[in-house]
């Protein structure tokens, strides 16, 4: 089949800088095994080139969510933001569609005509590895993923409360673990994951950083522990769960915290269940030792602990977080969870050559 119908995208920012080029390739589009569009990315314009055997409606290219070309578009979009980090409105978008290098229409859409994806607040603090940030523009599993995962994730670096952007962060922290076990459970996923980050333990460079200096009088006070033990092992029946998620970790912060609520409170359902010894003596060797491992500390608040906030949250057992008079204890509990999320997801990203 042909493709005849050559379309030009420009997308034009409201920036007077020199020109940059921040990427020049073949971006395969979906619909096609073979077939490629021509991108051009600077830090002023984006522009595209695509050849198709169908005439498509100018007018419908961003109407249609489905159309091969709009999705070009939101890939270029999502690799620019994502890339240069900072806002930069978008000033005009213009199309056209040539035949025999004939222009036989054009259209030009001005800053009133679109949404603007992103807005003044943007602003993303970590740096994605271009060459993984790539992965975007493929169409496979990976790539799909990819795409999803930093759409919600420069869409949480807007102005949004910590709440809302703990809800964009999980979106994107799900659909990357989901993608990266292959399995639709989450506890298998997060189970997975967390042996993932065991066996690659240098991929956690920047979430490592953001808990190295944590204190463990500063862990115990930044998240609910009782509530989240409680919860997870409520019944006596649930004991043996409750030793073996102790002996999964042996650093030394979580160890104390562990000692200082009475084994997580659970002393009597150890005592009674005769695996108090157990769990007593691989806590205080651990703290003897002085074990320090900040991967157990992020794989501990990002699979255990946000997984428990995330129930309580979006399956609506509590009050939305938003409907509130001021800053709360748990705008401060969020806030501290996004720091460690967001870099946990670039981080994450970051490693997508490996699986």
């Amino acid at each position: 089949m042909t493709r005849d119908n050559i379309y030009k995208i420009e997308i034009l920012f409201d920036l007077d800088i020199r020109a940059r080029t921040i990427f020049i390739g073949q971006v395969p589009y979906f619909g096609s095994a073979t077939f490629s569009d021509d991108f051009k990315i600077y830090n002023d314009k984006i522009e595209l080139v695509a050849r198709r055997s169908a005439i498509i409606p100018l007018d419908n290219i961003f109407y249609n969510h489905f159309s091969s070309l709009y999705n070009q578009v939101l890939k270029s979009l999502l690799f620019y933001y994502a890339t240069t980090r900072k806002f930069a409105k978008i000033k005009s978008i213009s199309i056209s569609r040539a035949r025999s290098k004939n222009i036989l229409e054009e259209k030009l859409f001005k800053d009133d005509q679109f949404n603007q994806v992103l807005d003044s607040s943007f602003k993303l603090n970590y740096q994605i590895e271009q060459a993984r940030l790539q992965e975007l523009f493929n169409e496979s599993p990976k790539g799909h993923t990819t795409l999803i995962v930093v759409s919600y994730l420069l869409i949480a670096n807007t102005t949004l409360n910590e709440s809302d952007k703990f809800e964009k962060l999980w979106k994107s922290f799900n659909k990357l673990y989901t993608h990266i076990a292959n399995d639709n459970k989450d506890f298998n996923c997060l189970r997975f994951l967390r042996q993932f980050v065991i066996d690659n333990p240098n991929i956690l460079k920047l979430s490592a950083n953001k808990v190295t200096d944590l204190t463990t009088i500063k862990l115990r006070n930044s998240i609910r522990w009782r509530g989240m033990l409680l919860d997870n092992y409520d019944t006596e029946a649930k004991t043996e769960s409750f030793k073996d998620f102790v002996i999964r970790y042996s650093d030394k912060r979580i160890m104390e915290i562990l000692l200082e609520t009475k084994y997580g409170y659970r002393e009597t359902f150890l005592r009674n269940k005769g695996l108090f010894n157990l769990v007593d003596a691989h806590i205080k060797h651990a703290i003897e030792i002085n074990t320090i491992n900040d991967n157990e500390v992020v794989s501990l608040l990002t699979g255990k602990y946000m997984y428990f906030v995330r129930n309580k949250t979006f399956h609506g057992e509590k009050v939305d977080s938003s409907f509130r008079l001021s800053v709360n204890k748990e705008d401060n509990e969020l806030k501290f969870l996004n720091s460690i999320l967001e870099p946990y997801l670039i981080d994450l990203i970051n490693a997508n050559d490996i699986y």
